[in-house]
């Protein structure tokens, strides 16, 4: 899971820094880091804020799971929501925001994430936010989407080697024996 992490902060830094080039201005893009430093506003910061995965309550199963018999491989394919928050600092950022929510409907870098497995399905609104910096009001704004992709893991699952069964006791009794590999 921590390449699968690293690789959409990469897919969505890359993404965010060429729509700031493209603008022609230079704003750093960091992940957020907590009370870590940072640097000097005009910046932006990204933070992964929730996840929902196959299974729960409000999003589907598991899909594609895909046998090779030759080895007893199975691939499983469970589709990930992502919702991630974009923050601004500095003078201008909100603006900045709103240029790069507004590449999220542009086909260039639709084209971009799906190349890299990614797809934002959804976006919200861009609210300013200003934040206390101390004794001063430090401009900033804010808006969340979510990111979506499909996470691929491939398993060896473990496969009942023998079953036998027995009628000695009036309900039956079952003994299954199973074999079990380790998982890649």
């Amino acid at each position: 899971m921590i390449t699968e992490r690293q690789h959409i902060k990469e897919s969505l830094y890359d993404w965010v820094a060429a729509v700031i080039a493209e603008t022609g201005r230079t704003d750093p893009v960091i992940w957020n880091n907590g009370k870590g430093p940072r640097p000097v506003p005009p910046f932006i910061s990204i933070e992964f804020t929730g996840s929902q995965t196959p299974g729960s309550p409000d999003y589907g199963m598991v899909t594609g799971v895909e046998t090779d018999s030759d080895n007893g491989e199975q691939t499983i394919r469970q589709f990930v929501r992502k919702a991630i928050t974009m923050y601004a600092f500095g003078e201008g950022g909100i603006d900045l925001l709103e240029t790069v929510k507004a590449s999220v409907f542009n086909e260039d870098y639709i084209n971009t994430l799906y190349k890299k497995g990614l797809v934002i399905p959804q976006v919200f609104d861009v609210t300013e936010g200003p934040e206390a910096k101390g004794n001063e009001i430090e401009n900033s704004a804010f808006f969340e989407f979510i990111v979506t992709y499909t996470r691929v893991i491939t398993t060896t699952p473990g496969w009942i080697g023998e079953v036998q069964i027995s009628s000695e006791t009036p309900v039956g009794n079952i003994d299954v024996k199973t074999t079990q590999t380790e998982e890649n």
